[in-house]
C-alpha cells in the first residue's frame, strides 16, 4: 500500500491541525529564535510541517527530509534539519506555555 503525501498546507486538515496551537504561534516562532538562520524555508508553517513529519510519524531525519521535499513542504538538507530541531526547544516550550494560559492552566516555572 502505498502513502500518498499531500502537499497542500491550506488543507482542511491542516487548518484543523493549526485550531489546537496557541492562537500566537507564528509569533512565538519568531520571538523563540526558531526562525533564525534559516536560509530556505522560511516561514513558520514550513518549519512545523517538517518537524510534525518527523515527529509525528516517527521517520528519520534522511527520510523526513525527502518526504518534505516530495510534498514541497520545505528544502533542507538531514543536517541541516538536525541542527534545525536542536533550535526549536524554546519555541515548543514557549507553545506549550502559551496553551496553558489560553486554557487557564497555571504553571510554575520554577525548578
Amino acid at each position: 500500500m502505498r502513502e500518498t503525501v499531500t502537499s497542500a498546507p491550506e488543507g482542511e486538515d491542516w487548518r484543523v491541525l493549526l485550531s489546537f496551537l496557541p492562537a500566537n504561534w507564528r509569533e512565538l516562532a519568531v520571538s523563540s529564535g526558531a526562525l533564525r538562520g534559516l536560509r530556505k524555508d522560511k516561514s513558520p508553517e514550513s518549519l512545523l510541517r517538517t518537524l510534525l513529519i518527523h515527529l509525528g510519524c516517527g521517520h528519520s531525519l534522511r527520510e523526513m527530509v525527502a518526504r518534505a521535499r516530495l510534498a514541497q513542504v520545505s528544502d533542507l538538507s538531514d543536517v541541516a534539519l538536525m541542527k534545525r530541531l536542536r533550535k526549536l526547544k524554546d519555541w515548543l516550550y514557549a507553545m506549550c506555555m502559551a496553551l496553558f494560559e489560553e486554557h487557564g492552566v497555571a504553571v510554575s516555572t520554577e525548578s
